[in-house]
């Protein structure tokens, strides 16, 4: 009897602490989530503008009043881009699983990874060099207009 009493109160504290570690996972999830969507609508606002206008800004960020973003869209990291010999890189820094989403949401491309030991690393492996105006650790896109 003592046993059962025994397994009922572990059972019993178990059901108590598994909600809360879940809903807080799924929040940080959640917002790993929320940063890769602001960061692929960033990016894509780069991309936009760099396809209609290539050589608009060579070598200087492209400002964000000049992008198409949409309205009251607010940037959730220090997101910014620099053209570069012919390729324009977008790039900020990122903290948990949010690399991790926003590489699931350009379905693993080759183009988007972490800066580490001054390479692109993809979820493909190392690809190319990278500008050292980009931090370590930092997410990076590269895009060839």
């Amino acid at each position: 009897m003592k046993m059962f009493a025994v397994l009922f109160t572990m059972l019993g504290l178990l059901a108590m602490l598994t909600p809360d570690s879940f809903l807080q996972h799924e929040v940080k999830q959640g917002k790993a989530k929320a940063v890769a969507v602001n960061f692929g609508t960033y990016r894509n606002a780069v991309n936009d503008f760099a396809i209609a206008r290539p050589n608009a800004f060579g070598g200087i960020p492209i400002p964000i009043s000049l992008l198409d973003l949409p309205s009251g869209w607010k940037s959730m990291r220090a997101w910014t881009n620099r053209p570069d010999g012919g390729n324009i890189y977008v790039w900020g820094p990122v903290q948990g699983a949010e690399a991790g989403e926003i590489m699931d949401l350009f379905m693993e491309s080759y183009a988007i990874g972490i800066k580490r030991s001054g390479s692109l690393v993809t979820a493909h492996g190392t690809g190319i060099a990278l500008p050292s105006f980009i931090p370590n650790g930092n997410i990076v896109s590269v895009i060839r207009p």
